[in-house]
């Protein structure tokens, strides 16, 4: 095996993971929960749950299309058609609110070609999941790098705002290329439709049960019930995914809810996730080498708990912002590292759960939010170079509560039937 085909993917997948996951977050407007409040005809589409929906929806399309077809030339040119997409905004007049759609999009069909990449390889699948949820934990930081911008708007006057490719046009280039090589180089093996299908529906509920009962200007009883059905549909796909697939699905509603919490950064902030991303890279070696899924996720349900440190509105939770710098992305690559699927489908959906159940990190109950309107550059205000900002007790609990019951659902050794195991998997 040559250095190549050893690497290659690896790097593929985490670059394409996190380009995808980034170009996600990045097009989503700063007046979002404005819109969903003022009741824009709209509103429901410019959502963080709708991005995220349509990239699991986009993710499983392009699977189902290149295993039906088995065709690693068909992943090759979704892969192309991907990066196009995303940047489309940089030669067509696109405006923020169209835009949160066509980025969606395009993440989803690179994160479906990275899942044919990976197809249940333990390697490639870890890549993805660092590409992902590495673009999740450290958007904050990189974003900030990027220098001040006005902001996507999506209620502008007197016309539409428009927008830019999220992603720098060279690094949606090279990723396309590596992605189109590894694509060529992959055969197309190791695929069910009942998973892909499973999965589809269960983003589509996502979606639906968020638009409906848990928004932004949902109650917290509404919101309780809507994380309810979530984390039981959840566990039903989970059951019909089956032995490790199963496991890795619950992984991804556990590191959903741990999102609760969230950092907030200042320009100054580059070093600590630094730091922060060596020890998630470094913890996902560890998992692959060695079973540690039930003390990451108690590991996730401590750090998560510490949202519950009372702090009054002059003050910054330490203790916090500590556990999520340090903690958290340790517990998050001990739990993807241990945790590693058998099929191509829960090691493409599964990291792409994060942003597309947005419950917990947009729509958990907050105090209730001030408007106001700004050009986007900082302001006087000196902020700590890391806080973290945690909405109202009852989230913070409930939280707790389901990454405690994904504990549960995947304790213990799960053996895949045997007419289950895939003929991708491998080391």
């Amino acid at each position: 095996m040559t250095a190549l085909d050893r690497y290659g993917p690896v790097v593929a997948t985490v670059c394409g993971g996190f380009v995808a996951g980034y170009s996600i977050r990045e097009s989503l407007g700063w007046d979002s929960f404005f819109i969903e409040s003022s009741g824009y005809w709209y509103g429901a589409f410019v959502t963080a749950q709708w991005a995220g929906t349509l990239a699991v929806v986009a993710a499983v399309i392009v699977l189902t299309v290149v295993h039906s077809r088995r065709s690693s030339v068909l992943a090759a040119v979704a892969a192309a058609l991907g990066a196009v997409v995303i940047a489309l905004p940089s030669f067509v007049p696109i405006a923020a609110n169209q835009a949160v759609t066509t980025n969606a999009l395009g993440a989803g069909v690179l994160v479906g070609v990275c899942g044919h990449i990976a197809a249940g390889r333990r390697g490639p699948s870890a890549g993805l999941a660092v590409g992902l949820l590495g673009s999740m934990l450290f958007y904050s930081a990189i974003s900030g790098l990027r220098g001040p911008r006005e902001g996507r708007w999506m209620v502008v006057v007197p016309g539409p705002y428009l927008v830019e490719s999220t992603v720098p046009l060279l690094v949606l280039l090279l990723t396309a290329a590596l992605l189109v090589a590894m694509a060529l180089r992959t055969p197309v093996i190791g695929f069910e439709a009942s998973d892909a299908a499973a999965v589809g529906v269960l983003a589509f509920v996502y979606l639906i049960v968020y638009t409906y009962l848990g928004d932004t200007t949902s109650t917290m009883r509404m919101w309780i019930f809507a994380v309810a059905i979530a984390v039981a549909l959840t566990y039903a796909a989970a059951l019909k995914l089956d032995g490790r697939d199963g496991r890795y699905l619950m992984l991804g509603l556990a590191i959903a809810a741990s999102g609760v919490n969230s950092l907030r950064s200042s320009d100054a902030s580059w070093w600590v996730f630094a730091v922060a991303a060596v020890l998630f890279v470094g913890a996902v070696r560890v998992g692959l080498h060695r079973d540690l899924s039930t003390p990451a996720l108690v590991l996730l349900a401590v750090v998560t708990a510490t949202g519950l440190i009372a702090i009054d509105d002059s003050a910054v939770n330490i203790v916090g912002t500590v556990a999520y710098c340090t903690l958290y992305p340790v517990a998050l690559g001990l739990a993807v590292g241990s945790m590693q699927p058998m099929r191509a489908v829960a090691s493409s959906i599964t990291p792409l759960i994060p942003f597309a159940l947005t419950l917990f990190w947009v729509s958990a109950p907050v105090p209730p939010r001030e408007f106001f309107w700004t050009d986007g550059t900082p302001d006087d205000n000196v902020r700590p170079i890391v806080s973290l900002y945690s909405p109202l007790p009852v989230g913070v609990v409930t939280a707790v509560i389901v990454v405690v019951a994904c504990i549960f659902a995947t304790r213990g050794e799960r053996r895949d039937h045997h007419d289950r195991v895939s003929e991708s998997s491998g080391p």
